[in-house]
């Protein structure tokens, strides 16, 4: 018999996970606010993965009745890559992990610098044509190719061409293709934070929608995984893959649904 969940930590995308962009109703409803602000509470920590700068995150929450930090999030790990705890007073980096990402994102970005014109240039060969390129200092590299199917045929011409590099990898949010920096994803990030709170994987409770979540979601880092009705095909594949759920409601409204479900059947820590 597979054990009941123990979950100790919930990991949550923001856009059209925890955010609602849909028009005419609240980005967040109460419900969901009022669960996540009772578990955090009661000791699960409850916080935030993201491509977003948390200050974003922070002014859009707090539009919605959610002040930062009292008490959620606990944490969040913002570029998909570092890691904060939310404090009653500031923000406590994590300090060990933060140092060595930003030393191989500086790597990072100095190897796709080197590259980028060259690789813009196979994009367009291969009929691509991106309508916007940035390359982060803080993330790595993001195309706007201006439609999903556009930007998962560039995210495989991307992996070709990044394989040569180490730290690289790729993945597709929407619209956009990314390199970005293999050694944290938002799978990596969760792991570790649960790791320096004494938690194993599996009692990480990870939910998002995208392309981009599918580190956290697919099991590569033991994690449990949840989607809601929104998500795509493929992030539903993944997380039936990994023994979890898809809710019945609509992002935040689905978080709810399972968060509530949970506590009735007592799968908290």
């Amino acid at each position: 018999m597979t054990p009941k969940p123990q979950i100790g930590l919930i990991g949550l995308d923001f856009d059209w996970t925890l955010m609602n962009h849909n028009p005419g109703g609240p980005k967040v409803p109460p419900e969901t606010i009022g669960i996540l602000t009772e578990l955090c509470e009661e000791g699960i920590f409850c916080g935030l993965a993201s491509g977003r700068y948390w200050w974003e995150m922070r002014d859009e929450l707090a539009a919605q009745g959610l002040p930062w930090g009292d008490p959620f999030p606990s944490f969040f790990c913002t570029r998909e890559t570092f890691i904060y705890w939310v404090g009653l007073d500031a923000l406590e980096p994590d300090v060990e992990w933060n140092t060595a990402r930003r030393a191989e994102m500086r790597e990072l970005v100095h190897q796709i610098s080197e590259r980028q014109t060259a690789w813009r240039l196979s994009l367009e060969a291969a009929g691509l044509h991106p309508k916007r390129w940035w390359l982060w200092g803080d993330y790595g590299l993001e195309v706007n190719m201006g439609n999903p199917e556009d930007a998962q045929r560039a995210r495989l011409v991307l992996a070709e061409l990044s394989a040569e590099l180490p730290l690289a990898e790729t993945h597709r949010n929407g619209s956009l293709a990314h390199v970005v920096l293999t050694t944290a994803t938002k799978g990596g990030c969760l792991r570790h934070a649960a790791e320096t709170r004494g938690l194993r994987p599996d009692q990480v409770l990870a939910f998002g929608d995208s392309a981009n979540d599918l580190s956290m979601l697919d099991g590569r880092f033991g994690l449990r995984s949840a989607t809601m009705a929104n998500g795509d095909d493929e992030v539903k594949a993944a997380v039936r893959a990994n023994g979890g759920w898809i809710t019945e409601g609509v992002a935040s409204s689905g978080i709810h649904e399972l968060l509530h479900e949970f506590r009735l059947r007592g799968w908290y820590a």
